[in-house]
């Protein structure tokens, strides 16, 4: 029984033999066995995920989880159906992706907890064996020593073709101690050059894009009415006349009548702004009217201030202070004069409206009509585009000691057209 028992014990030994070969073998085969220490946080940011994008950047920061030297990094792009794993052979060229056009950009300087990247160099290759280039190699003859663990290596990677297929695919980060190491890199063996000192994946993706889509319209509103309030958008109407005269509504020989109660608001998208433009007679009674200011003793279109006993009929425009946007221009012949003298004048009758301000009627180069009658009108403003703005219209009447007893009235059209 001793015997036997002795026998046994060789035999266990070399079967335990057998066991711890047959376990190194395969080790041996998937090529070699890298003692590289793990990266600490790591991240590729894209600046876009679009797939064939061309001309995006891909900002790569990662953190050393050693102080050791660093005298190249390596970045491999793998597709999707490959492996992130250092040392794993499968790493297929995504397909369409591109570093051919690449550059290096905004290397961190060893400044607020980064690694000094500066003196480093691009060179982009490929070890995919595929048309395109899928390899960064970062490297300096002259390695650069992270001050502390946990300090981040930053820069850009400009110019890159995204892979074009929509879906996952992979980068592959590798440090090394010196230059002659990392550009001794191969897919088959990325310790060729020398050891790996720090290694680590990142999953990234490419993704479809969303179109929103909204309509913006060509948009002009424009209102005008009467009222001695003044409204900031198109709520106000013209439900009342303007009254021009005294107390009664009579027109004087001697004084000004003058009425500020119509105004128009107006808001646009028009990129080259609204013109507002007007058409309409003079003041007329049957067969009798005033005078339009500009007519054949003034000559047509020429602004004038008031004259006493003098027929006129005629008015200026203004942008109100209180718009809630400026943008309104009047047209040279019904601004009133320099100055503020259209905005200065006082709504009534009397002495005090007679402040040199000037007032027109434009009629369409015939001095002896009543009537801007031409198709399109005289333009009095234009408006840029913009929020509502609100125009006030200042209207003068004045009459001759023959003018013809009678009710007078006119009727105005004001329009306005944008031009986009």
């Amino acid at each position: 029984m001793v015997f036997v028992e002795k026998l046994r014990r060789p035999t266990a030994l070399v079967v335990a033999v057998a066991f711890l070969i047959a376990s190194i073998v395969p080790l041996l085969a998937n090529g070699s066995a890298s003692a590289y220490t793990l990266l600490g946080d790591r991240e590729i940011k894209l600046s876009t995920s679009e797939g064939a994008a061309t001309g995006a950047t891909y900002a790569v920061d990662f953190d050393v989880a050693t102080t050791n030297n660093i005298g190249g990094v390596v970045i491999a792009f793998c597709a999707g159906a490959s492996s992130p794993i250092i040392g794993d052979t499968d790493c297929v060229h995504p397909t369409g992706f591109d570093l051919t056009s690449a550059g290096v950009a905004n290397l961190s300087d060893g400044t607020a907890n980064t690694v000094d990247m500066t003196g480093f160099t691009a060179a982009f290759t490929d070890h995919a064996n595929a048309a395109g280039t899928n390899t960064l190699e970062l490297t300096n003859a002259v390695a650069t020593t992270p001050a502390l663990v946990g300090d981040a290596v930053q820069f850009e990677i400009t110019g890159v073709v995204n892979p074009s297929t929509i879906g996952t695919f992979y980068a592959r980060i590798m440090t090394y101690d010196t230059e002659a190491e990392a550009q001794g890199y191969t897919l088959a063996n990325e310790e060729a050059g020398g050891p790996v000192v720090e290694a680590g994946g990142i999953a990234l993706s490419t993704a479809d894009l969303i179109t929103v889509e909204a309509k913006v319209q060509e948009r002009l509103t424009f209102c005008v009415y009467t009222s001695a309030a003044t409204y900031t958008d198109c709520s106000g109407n013209a439900t009342n006349p303007v009254i021009l005269g005294d107390v009664n509504g009579v027109l004087s020989s001697t004084q000004p009548s003058i009425s500020k109660d119509a105004k128009y608001n107006i808001t646009t998208n028009a990129g080259n702004g609204a013109t507002i433009r007007l058409k309409g007679d003079t003041l007329a009674s049957g067969a009798f009217s005033v005078d339009a200011i500009g007519d054949a003793a003034a000559g047509d279109g020429v602004p004038a201030v008031y004259a006493s006993g003098t027929e006129m009929f005629g008015l200026c425009t203004y942008e109100d202070a209180s718009s809630t946007e400026a943008g309104i221009t009047p047209t040279a012949e019904y601004d009133g004069g320099a100055g503020a003298e259209c905005s200065g004048t006082t709504d009534g009758q009397g002495a005090a409206n007679d402040n040199s301000a000037e007032f027109t009627f434009f009629l369409d180069g015939d001095p002896t009509g009543t009537a801007i009658d031409s198709t399109y009108g005289d333009s009095i403003a234009t408006k840029t585009a913009g929020d509502f703005s609100t125009g006030i219209l200042v209207f003068l009447g004045g009459v001759d000691n023959t003018t013809e007893p009678g009710i007078y009235t006119t009727t105005l059209d004001f329009i306005a057209t944008g031009r986009y």
